[in-house]
């Protein structure tokens, strides 16, 4: 969370260091921040089962958690944690180049948290969806790319959104296409593609 929220300031860092230790204390104490904290363990504790009942082919069913009345509690208190973040770094001077820095992989962060939440959305419908809904993997990649030897992973991720409005990340779609046998997923600096066996 530190890294996110707070920017070094080197022209008053002598005087403002401890006010900073004191901010970041101050967030990690608050009432606003356990229930961050424990939204995040809900969270990862849901994902946790439904992955262990999935590795052992059993069908999860049980209640999704954390429940609505949680999220909207959790999005209230990241209001006011938004709130507290804004009016410690308004105290802050971000002149520097290293100030400019932290704010721009602030900025990043915050993007691939939106989009995190984004994905996990995502894939709660996916979860809920029946299983008739549902194309298996091999249906999906004969259907999209019946010649193809080698193809992007990125754009198998692209087409299975265009086709079913779900964001699958990459390594669920590895699972899921190595699953069929017949394809592997390769990685070649650092660029992901999918090879016919």
């Amino acid at each position: 969370m530190n890294s996110l929220v707070f920017i070094a300031n080197q022209k008053v860092m002598d005087k403002d260091c401890d006010m900073v230790y004191k901010n970041i204390s101050d967030i990690y104490k608050s009432g606003e921040f356990k229930t961050y904290d424990n939204f995040v363990s809900l969270v990862a504790k849901c994902v946790w089962e439904i992955r262990d009942k999935d590795s052992r082919g059993k069908v999860w069913n049980e209640q999704i958690r954390p429940a609505m009345f949680e999220m909207k509690k959790t999005i209230d208190a990241l209001v006011i944690l938004a709130g507290k973040v804004s009016e410690y770094n308004a105290k802050m001077n971000p002149q520097c180049s290293k100030c400019k820095a932290a704010m721009r992989k602030y900025n990043y962060s915050v993007k691939e948290i939106e989009r995190m939440r984004n994905d996990y959305a995502d894939l709660k419908k996916e979860a809920e969806k029946p299983a008739e809904d549902k194309m298996n993997m091999l249906e999906f990649l004969n259907k999209n790319y019946p010649t193809a030897e080698d193809f992007l992973l990125s754009d198998v991720k692209k087409k299975y959104k265009e086709t079913f409005g779900i964001v699958k990340t990459f390594d669920i779609l590895k699972e899921e296409i190595e699953a069929t046998k017949l394809f592997k997923v390769m990685n070649h600096r650092n660029i992901y593609h999918v090879k016919r066996l």
